[in-house]
């Protein structure tokens, strides 16, 4: 990573950290604790798209920009919507495309269920940062990938029970883990904190009928049948 985009990284820590102030985007106060656990944890598995050239890729629930704009900053090549139902959000996130002079990166405001209805299958990626669990998250995303596209979903040490809980959801949306990466994050004081990224690929096309309306997905996951 060169001068210039470790100089944008610090400046979208920076307007994070100030927005959050007068709104809910990050559990994180100073710059420091925000650029650990925010930017260098979205960053940890990032190396996934250091051979890869155009891709696009959804970021769901995107919060505050985690992971997608140190992703986007990190990998300019990348082509990233990021999708929040939280239209002050989304709002933050435009501002900061523009403050910080990115392109190819956009927010949306818009349900993941809705999104779905006219944007299926076509993303190469969906990454997700402390959005749901995985049953939950399979719905939304595996619907908006390609077959052959894969779901980047960032955990902490205790994936397995969610992984477990998945395999009937993994078999209506039509996906397998195909890997499950770990990583550790390296804290000033104190044990290191476990990372896990679970990698789902979908292997064929998702039924119409998902993802579910009405908050299905959250209120009634796909746990088994």
């Amino acid at each position: 990573m060169n001068k210039e985009q470790k100089a944008l990284l610090e400046r979208y820590n920076r307007l994070l950290v100030e927005r959050n102030k007068v709104m809910n985007l990050t559990a994180h106060k100073t710059e420091a604790e925000s650029f650990l656990y925010n930017v260098h944890d979205s960053l940890l598995f990032g190396d996934i798209f250091n051979t890869i050239k155009k891709v696009k890729v959804l970021d769901l629930g995107s919060g505050g920009g985690c992971p997608a704009i140190p992703l986007k900053i990190a990998f300019p090549h990348i082509d990233i919507t990021m999708l929040d139902s939280v239209g002050k959000k989304t709002g933050f996130l435009n501002d900061t495309i523009s403050a910080l002079e990115l392109g190819e990166i956009r927010a949306v405001h818009q349900r993941a269920e809705e999104y779905a209805t006219k944007n299926r299958e076509k993303f190469d990626f969906v990454t997700a940062k402390a959005v749901a669990e995985l049953p939950t998250l399979l719905e939304y995303a595996l619907p908006l990938l390609k077959v052959g596209g894969r779901l980047l979903a960032y955990k902490g040490s205790h994936v397995r029970m969610e992984i477990m809980a998945s395999a009937f959801a993994l078999r209506e949306m039509g996906g397998r883990v195909a890997e499950v990466q770990e990583a550790e994050l390296q804290v000033t004081d104190g044990l290191p904190l476990m990372r896990t990224l679970v990698v789902v690929q979908k292997t064929k096309k998702t039924p119409s009928k998902y993802p579910r309306g009405k908050n299905l997905p959250r209120t009634c996951p796909l746990v088994g049948e």
